[in-house]
């Protein structure tokens, strides 16, 4: 198992589901999924491939729905 799927095994069984589900279908991370291509991300993360990944994370952060979503997710799952 990879990396990119034990993280969403233990997020899907966590506990957190029902954060990331309100999470993805926020107002930010519907707009973000509309600008993202989602089997780009998946299989850049799948695969590792950093460079892919950086340039995704760069594009979303370069808007205020990907600021505010990164927000968002640290405040779900940072540490408390």
């Amino acid at each position: 198992m990879n990396n990119f799927e034990k993280m969403s095994k233990e997020l899907l069984t966590g506990g957190k589901k029902g954060a990331a589900d309100s999470l993805v279908n926020s107002k930010e991370g519907k707009n973000i999924s509309k600008m993202v291509d989602g089997k780009e991300l998946k299989k850049a993360a799948m695969e590792g491939d950093q460079e892919t990944l950086s340039r995704i994370l760069n594009q979303v952060m370069s808007t205020e729905d990907g600021k505010a979503f990164v927000k968002k997710v640290s405040e779900s799952f940072g540490k408390k």
